[in-house]
């Protein structure tokens, strides 16, 4: 029997008894639709504050998961279909712009407009909740929905001569990976939904973008800032890279290599390497082996705190590292990185987290945010299902 320091057990504990119950109840705002976008610390609805797309479409992946895993709520609560039913109907009622289509950036908790930007990063999270609504409730409407956002893409932020998509219809600079690492989250859940070759097939498109504009070879490092013909951005801006955008690419990198058998090792080992020599802190002491929020280029400090959605991501490349090349001292990181998690972030109790510490350890910040609750149960339920315990809730 292996020996974990944080057992399976409490970690079912804390994914399904306490976390996905409270963000049910206290972070469903059944009364307006949808979900809330934060909870104070002692777990309170923060109503006051416009709701983002991107919230709604994360909670409802969480949401539409847990469903997916047969997760049953205290009784008189939200099914997790009934709450992934309620932030996908919020999401297409309220955030398509229906003049010049897209979906915009964030709402009124009665729906009314707030922020009317419409931005290929929200674009790729309405696929993403697409694809994983569809696979909890095989509503056509939501593979209906997929298709609309990829037309619309297509004809809006589409850039046939340097590939990818714009940040926006006004084509802002400068350009990012960030939405199109997204984009690619989104198609592989399509494909796994549907098995519809399509979606694989455009997957295969960002990749290839991946490697031959993202990743620079020489430095081993995933760019976050370009140009507008896919160069390092200018400044400073060109040499910041994000250790947990490097660590969320090696898990990627695996699971499409595994839905294509296209060999992504060189590319996923080297964005690991880099993650692993500069991107953790070697300083004994209580944020110890926590992955850092900036660097640059060259392993330089760029930002030494750690939000929780970094460790999540770092967890992920050291459990796919660990299950697809064979690296036992990924294997070791994992469960000390999964202890930090649980010592540091999910230590507030209940359910909820602290979302960033210093670089010392210390947590700041007067709410736990919805959005970090995709990172989260993402990152836990795989640790269950590599240890092979994720179908015996």
């Amino acid at each position: 029997m292996n020996e974990y320091a944080v057992s399976s057990d409490t970690i079912k504990d804390w994914l399904f008894g306490q976390a996905l119950p409270l963000w049910s109840h206290a972070g469903l705002d059944s009364a307006a639709g949808g979900f809330v976008e934060a909870l104070t610390l002692d777990h309170q609805p923060i109503l006051d504050v416009a709701k983002r797309m991107r919230v709604q479409a994360r909670q409802c992946f969480v949401y539409s998961y847990a469903h997916k895993l047969g997760w049953t709520p205290p009784q008189g609560d939200p099914t997790a279909l009934q709450a992934a039913a309620q932030g996908f109907d919020f999401i297409t009622r309220n955030f398509w712009n229906d003049k010049a289509g897209g979906f915009i950036f964030s709402a009124h908790r009665d729906g009314s407009p707030v922020d009317t930007r419409v931005e290929a990063y929200e674009q790729a999270f309405a696929l993403f909740a697409s694809a994983w609504y569809y696979e909890a409730s095989r509503d056509p409407a939501a593979l209906d929905w997929a298709q609309r956002i990829v037309d619309w893409l297509d004809a809006n932020l589409a850039d046939p001569g340097h590939g990818g998509l714009r940040e926006n219809t006004q084509g802002s600079l400068p350009r990012r990976q960030n939405p199109h690492m997204h984009f690619l989250e989104a198609l592989l859940a399509l494909y796994e939904a549907t098995g519809d070759r399509q979606w694989l097939d455009r997957a295969a498109a960002i990749v290839a973008l991946f490697r031959t504009r993202f990743f620079d070879k020489t430095s081993g490092t995933l760019g976050e800032f370009f140009t507008a013909d896919w160069r390092p951005a200018p400044g400073n801006d060109g040499q910041i890279v994000e250790p947990g955008h490097h660590f969320e690419w090696v898990w990627l990198l695996h699971k499409y290599a595994t839905l294509t058998n296209d060999d992504t090792e060189t590319h996923a080992a080297a964005l690991y390497r880099f993650g692993e020599a500069h991107g953790r802190d070697a300083e004994p002491g209580a944020g110890a082996g926590l992955a850092f929020d900036a660097l640059q280029r060259d392993g330089s400090m760029h930002d030494d705190r750690k939000r929780l959605w970094v460790q999540t991501e770092a967890i992920k490349a050291q459990l796919a590292r660990h299950e697809h090349a064979g690296d036992t001292q990924a294997g070791v990181n994992l469960d000390t990185l999964v202890a930090a998690l649980f010592e540091r972030y999910l230590n507030i109790g209940g359910g909820s987290w602290y979302d960033h510490l210093d670089r010392s350890g210390r947590p700041f910040g007067d709410n736990a945010p919805a959005s970090s609750f995709y990172h989260v149960f993402l990152a836990l339920t795989e640790v269950l299902r590599v240890r092979g315990d994720l179908a015996a809730l």
